[in-house]
């Protein structure tokens, strides 16, 4: 910012005092900011006109090429007299007007749109409802009440951005985390030109009078997008960094965390896209993929008939060896063990746990081709797995896991040792322990009961409606944990001690809580991953 610009601003922060302000909702963009702003919409060579739905004091136009036409929209006639002053000293070609963006020419298309909108909530505004009712109208969208404005104008441009345009916003990042935010996400998602999202943790630095975190958001037209880029950042250095990245946005790998679109919940919160990890505060960890392989359970592409009761398996008289134990469903297994003695007590009770496993192409058995033919007639070898298998009724290969990790949570991630040494189908993931750690399966399973274990796994968990949360074995290999190398003889044998107490504790009773056997669990991984 050049002396005159900052000379205008001062002149009106002294002229509008603080409070004035912010009941209009007006926080200044800082330079360095701005500037990165204004690199992402120059990384369009052919942008021939830029707008500012909501222009301010212009500071995010101020600095632009000669060549570029500038339109700025604000409501507030004091602020574009200032505003006048700073841009017509800047450039020539810049057109200021006094009207409200969200209500004109809705058909306009732009090249260019940058933005820092006011942040206002609806609740303080007259107008709430004909914005509402003026939305639903022009997008299909309903928005809640909760909306803050600054939305209204992100809709509204993305809205108006030309098929060969970029747009930078920077607003508040709260509506990625609150309910009345999923339909504002969702329509960035279906327009598919989100590329990024920067948030920052350090608010007080860019507004020293906002309450709220804020994020930038950039636009690209261009080409459509099937992934979003997450970049958290902590300091200026890092925006400063951002600055150079976005110049040359797609030539350099990603300096953030990359997502599908696909595997975006609008109806779930984003923190966990570009929060800060909690292992940052613990060292000695390692991906979970440098000690265990994971593979999902086994997909039969038809539970009812592949995976059945003892009563069933009598029934048509088939052979205890035409099938091998399975979990059939997470809700199976208590507790962190799972032995042999709860395998048994479910096929007594009736639980379908008996899992077909056929290798045969042609059956010599009369009763199992009996029960391929039921298989056949009521429509199992036709779905949408059976039918690409051959022969159909052949299951997937998986052998007995060490541990199994429950694929969707509420609460907590199941870890369950599995003493039994059954399969399960897809309700868990396997672990399997790579020959070289073997003799460290219980350092891991014990890591795997504190509640360390489940706040470091919870930032890769993906999130679905009504707090679903669910695990793919992709996440769990990338999730971090304690590097078992690190442990020494004596911290392995405290744990290892621990370990068998609570493992006997619940073979005697699986309802047993092992509370402060899991504290001093906890202490002592929390001694290890601190420790210099």
């Amino acid at each position: 910012m050049n002396d005159h610009s900052q000379e205008i601003t001062n002149h009106y922060c002294r002229q509008v005092d603080a409070d004035a302000r912010k009941k209009l909702g007006q926080y200044f963009t800082p330079s360095n900011i701005s500037e990165v702003m204004k690199a992402w919409i120059l990384g369009n060579p052919d942008c021939r006109h830029v707008v500012d739905p909501a222009v301010g004091l212009g500071e995010l136009v101020t600095g632009l090429p000669g060549k570029l036409t500038v339109t700025g929209y604000d409501i507030d006639q004091q602020i574009l007299t200032f505003a006048r002053r700073r841009l017509e000293a800047d450039r020539a070609n810049v057109r200021l007007v006094e009207q409200d963006f969200l209500k004109l020419d809705w058909e306009n298309t732009y090249q260019g749109i940058i933005c820092n909108p006011p942040y206002i909530r609806f609740k303080h505004y007259s107008e709430k409802q004909d914005y509402l009712q003026l939305f639903k109208e022009k997008l299909g969208i309903k928005l809640s009440g909760f909306t803050n404005i600054y939305a209204l104008f992100l809709l509204k441009a993305i809205h108006q951005l030309a098929y060969d345009g970029r747009a930078a916003f920077i607003i508040p990042s709260d509506f990625l985390n609150a309910d009345y935010g999923a339909p504002i996400k969702q329509y960035l998602l279906q327009q598919q030109n989100l590329h990024a999202v920067a948030v920052t943790n350090f608010t007080k630095n860019w507004f020293d009078q906002a309450a709220t975190t804020a994020a930038l958001f950039f636009f690209d037209n261009n080409r459509k997008s099937s992934t979003l880029e997450f970049i958290h950042l902590n300091n200026h250095e890092e925006l400063a960094q951002l600055n150079e990245y976005i110049k040359v946005f797609g030539e350099r790998p990603p300096i953030g965390r990359v997502y599908n679109y696909t595997d975006l919940d609008p109806h779930s919160k984003w923190r966990g896209y570009y929060q800060p990890s909690i292992e940052k505060n613990y060292r000695h960890m390692k991906p979970i993929a440098e000690f265990a392989r994971v593979n999902r359970g086994i997909a039969t592409g038809d539970n009812k008939f592949f995976c059945i009761s003892e009563t069933t398996r009598k029934e048509w008289r088939l052979e205890k060896e035409n099938f091998l134990p399975c979990l059939s469903k997470a809700s199976q297994v208590t507790g962190n063990f799972f032995f042999s003695d709860d395998y048994k007590a479910l096929v007594d009770s009736g639980a379908p746990v008996l899992l077909l496993n056929i290798q045969e192409s042609n059956p010599s058995s009369g009763q199992v081709r009996a029960y391929l033919a039921h298989g056949e007639a009521s429509g199992s070898s036709t779905r949408y797995l059976t039918k690409r298998r051959r022969p159909w009724y052949k299951n997937e290969t998986r052998l007995p896991p060490d541990i199994f990790i429950s694929t969707f949570s509420r609460k907590k991630v199941k870890f369950i040792r599995n003493e039994a040494e059954v399969r399960s189908l897809t309700c868990f993931h396997g672990l399997y322990m790579l020959p070289e750690y073997r003799e460290k399966l219980e350092l891991l399973m014990a890591y795997f009961m504190t509640g360390i274990s489940q706040e470091i796994l919870e930032e890769c968990q993906r999130q679905y409606g009504k707090g679903l949360k669910k695990l793919e074995p992709n996440d769990i290999k990338q999730a971090m944990v304690v590097d078992l190398d690190v442990i020494t003889d004596a911290e392995a044998a405290e744990i290892k001690a621990i370990y068998q107490k609570i493992k006997k504790d619940q073979l005697q009773d699986s309802e047993r809580m092992a509370q402060q056997e899991v504290q001093e669990l906890e202490e002592i991984f929390e001694r290890i991953l601190q420790k210099h």
